[in-house]
């Protein structure tokens, strides 16, 4: 249901005169036929009246307003946008009620009748020097601020702060107008205008960074944010940037130490692995060997010493503890260098390792493996082998657990091993701020080996321990 012009104009009425702009009405011949309860105090007009007065001070500054506006009658006239859908800004000077100008901008906007044609014009007038204010106070803010402040309005920039001009190499007079993505490098361009539109759709919030190109061709980091706001009118993007150069410097040189100290540890892991091996061959050789010519002594001596009981019972002692010695160093050969791993697979290692974990601490440790062989390579066997023997070194000394359980498994092209037991747990902001020396042992082996590693633990609750390494090619 349509209403008549005389209606939209009666509920236009009502709304504006609430409203604090200046809004008013001209029909096709560019008389006021209205203007809003707010022009008073634009135009310096009184108030405490009765309606009959008030209708007469509205007449007289609809006068201000036929007085300020005749000189653009002409050329509203001749220059009516072709386009008379759209609103077109005037500027122009009114005059208040003192005799001083007051320096406006108005929307104006064709009211059309039932049959399509222009009826009337509805302005709405701002107080323009109210406006620059405001902009100069942007203006201040913005040159003091410490990171870059732009305006780009169809393209271009319509504002660039003085740091911007320093950042960029320009003029202020260079910039204004110019392309904002000609300082953008080329290659990174199409990623810019993606996460600039995503920010000002509201789809993201975090800043994002690309290279900036200044006027002499040096190429900076920075990182950036837009938002989408009303310039002049029209609407138009903020942008705000710093430049993070001496940050991605920084980041790219800590990564490269990062780099080389897992170099270093990677090569520490396999001169300590070298040197466990050969000192595991030392004693189960040579010290081994030795053990066994004791052994066979001390057995011969107890049988020539049949006359001598007491010698000869000594003498067997000596045997005895010469086989001792010859298990003990055999056991811990078989830790320090698991050449078990050599000659059974890791399978083997991982439950032989679990059987000599429960004989020595009575500590009840089940293995499940359901595969037989892993078929992984042997820096994976020893990167898994040497996470466990930490794990449960750390149950042994600090988890009071009854029970730890191992797991070992294959899922697609890793191989992943899980260390759980029942203990008393480790705290959660203990486990996330500072992780011990052997947790980042494991840590490190994880992912020297191309796998990762988890822990998960909380007070009273246990710890799992789950490191997935890849099945590949030595």
């Amino acid at each position: 249901m349509s209403s008549s012009p005389g209606e939209r104009h009666g509920l236009y009425h009502a709304a504006a005169d609430g409203d604090t702009d200046f809004i008013w009405v001209m029909d096709m011949n560019f008389c006021v036929t209205y203007i809003s309860v707010s022009a008073e105090y634009v135009l310096g007009y009184g108030s405490e009246e009765t309606e009959p007065e008030r209708q007469g001070r509205r007449t007289t500054a609809g006068c201000g307003i036929r007085e300020g506006v005749f000189s653009e009658v002409q050329r509203i006239a001749n220059n009516l946008p072709r386009d008379t859908s759209r609103p077109w800004m005037l500027r122009m000077e009114l005059v208040r009620n003192d005799g001083s100008i007051l320096l406006t901008e108005t929307d104006v906007s064709i009211l059309r009748s039932r049959d399509g044609s222009p009826s009337a014009m509805v302005c709405v007038t701002r107080d323009a020097a109210k406006q620059r204010q405001e902009q100069e106070l942007f203006r201040t803010l913005a040159d003091n601020s410490p990171i870059g402040v732009y305006i780009v309005q169809s393209g271009e920039f319509q504002f660039v702060n003085m740091q911007f001009q320093q950042f960029a190499k320009f003029s202020q007079e260079e910039l204004i107008g110019a392309s904002a993505m000609d300082f953008v490098l080329p290659a990174d361009r199409d990623r810019v205008r993606q996460m600039a539109i995503a920010m000002l759709k509201g789809e993201r919030f975090e800043p994002y960074e690309f290279r900036f190109v200044s006027k002499d061709g040096e190429t900076r980091w920075v990182m950036e944010t837009v938002a989408s706001i009303q310039h002049n009118g029209k609407r138009a993007t903020l942008g705000t940037f710093m430049d993070v150069t001496q940050l991605k410097r920084a980041e790219r040189d800590l990564r490269r130490s990062e780099g080389q100290l897992r170099l270093m540890t990677q090569r520490m892991l396999e001169v300590q692995e070298t040197e466990r091996s050969r000192f595991a061959r030392e004693l189960h050789d040579q010290l081994g060997q030795e053990l066994v010519y004791l052994k066979m002594q001390a057995e011969s001596l107890a049988n020539g010493l049949a006359g001598m009981p007491q010698l000869q019972e000594r003498a067997k002692e000596l045997a005895l503890v010469a086989d001792r010695l010859k298990l003990a160093s055999s056991r811990i050969a078989a830790n320090i260098g698991p050449g078990i791993l050599d000659g059974l697979g890791l399978v083997r290692a991982i439950e032989w390792l679990a059987e000599e974990f429960e004989r020595r601490t009575a500590i009840s440790c089940p293995v499940d493996t359901p595969i037989r062989d892993v078929g992984v390579p042997r820096s994976t066997s020893i990167a898994a082998y040497r996470i466990l023997q930490e794990a449960l070194t750390n149950v042994w000394r600090h988890a009071n657990a009854s029970e730890v359980e191992v797991k070992l498994g294959r899922e697609g092209d890793m191989v992943v091993l899980q260390i759980s037991d029942n203990g008393i747990g480790i705290n959660a902001r203990l486990l996330s701020s500072t992780p011990t020396f052997g947790l980042l042992g494991m840590y490190e082996r994880a992912r020297l080996a191309g796998g990762n590693l988890t822990v998960s633990s909380s007070s009273g609750k246990g710890t799992k321990i789950v490191t997935r390494l890849p099945v590949g090619k030595d």
